[in-house]
């Protein structure tokens, strides 16, 4: 599985309808992307789904917001006509770092 390291600077904000969203543009990478972004410490997994960069206002918007709902967060990668979902959440991490401080 692959994995790259980011900073917020290397990512654009996307506005659609009610949800802001960060984007990471893969278009300039050989290879496939990455299954796993992190971004300042926070460890994002590619969904395995997709959305068209173009006809994808309503569907987008709702998808951030059922996301955000459900406590996760939401990072979207760009690569050639498609927008790649990438979710982070912040429970399983706590439940994780708990666990490894109970193993010690």
């Amino acid at each position: 599985m692959s994995e790259v390291e980011i900073g917020f600077d290397d990512l654009t904000v996307l506005s659609e309808g009610e949800a802001d969203v960060f984007v990471l543009n893969f278009n300039g990478d050989e290879g496939p992307p990455p299954y796993y972004v992190t971004v300042n410490g926070r460890r994002f997994s590619f969904t395995g789904e997709t959305f068209l960069i173009f006809g994808h206002s309503a569907s987008l918007s709702s998808w951030v917001r059922e996301q955000e709902a459900e406590g996760l967060l939401v990072l979207l990668g760009e690569r050639d006509d498609r927008y790649l979902r990438y979710v982070h959440d912040p429970a399983a991490e706590l439940e994780e770092a708990e666990e490894a401080a109970a193993a010690s």
